[in-house]
């Protein structure tokens, strides 16, 4: 069984949770063939501080905020 562990900041809808969850459950599960009944997902989620980038601390999590949109880009 395949053991998925997500670390991420508060903020996120339980929606948002459960598309991540589905979009990430196909494609370890087209990389592994793994089923989905043989992936483990966990969710882990923090505040902001919690989580250190370039030796800054991250702000809190705020849809459609411009930090994360350079983080993302940044990570792409």
């Amino acid at each position: 069984m395949a053991l998925i562990s997500i670390d991420m900041r508060f903020g996120r809808t339980d929606e948002q949770k459960r598309k991540l969850a589905a979009g990430l459950l196909e494609i370890i599960g087209a990389a592994t063939g793994e089923t989905r009944n043989d992936i483990f997902l966990v969710f882990r989620e923090g505040r902001g501080i919690n989580f250190v980038e370039h030796g800054e601390h991250l702000p809190e999590y705020v849809e459609g905020a411009a930090n994360d949109t350079d983080l993302i880009s940044r990570l792409k």
